[in-house]
């Protein structure tokens, strides 16, 4: 009884550490949707002023080829923010299924350690009625006229 007793808490330290880890992963996820959204944010800000330059007639040759340059450089950083991304929102999918697995582990032993618990404590019942049996067989012994 003891040994699934400890396996129990045994996984359920496993899950606190799995939803520990989860939390974290979702966390990293949660900061690089922030990261990519503000570099988007930012550089639509930049596209808009650059494009209300070009209609009024503000900007050169010169600023168009540094802006072409500069479109070149965010697809780059968006590119490499969308690659984090997916990077860490795999992770936390695997943290997902590592945490969904724990709870599982979690289950399957406290049911385990139910199904011991509940034959222990049949074991015992049939152990005391044996024992009143058998005691209720020595008074009967005990308090039979004899002949």
């Amino acid at each position: 009884m003891k040994l699934r007793e400890d396996q129990v808490d045994a996984a359920v330290r496993g899950l606190a550490s799995a939803v520990a880890k989860r939390d974290a992963a979702e966390q990293e996820r949660l900061a690089a949707e922030a990261r990519r959204a503000a570099h988007q944010a930012t550089a639509t800000g930049v596209r808009v002023a650059e494009g209300a330059a070009l209609a009024r007639g503000e900007l050169s040759a010169a600023d168009l080829a540094r802006a072409n340059a500069w479109e070149v450089r965010i697809t780059s950083e968006h590119q490499a923010l969308v690659s984090e991304l997916e990077r860490v929102a795999a992770a936390e999918a695997r943290a997902r299924e590592a945490e969904d697995n724990a709870r599982g582990e979690v289950a399957q032993r406290e049911a385990g350690a139910q199904v011991v618990a509940t034959d222990q404590a049949r074991w015992h019942e049939a152990l005391r009625k044996k024992a009143e049996g058998r005691e209720e067989e020595a008074a009967e012994e005990a308090f039979r006229p004899r002949r």
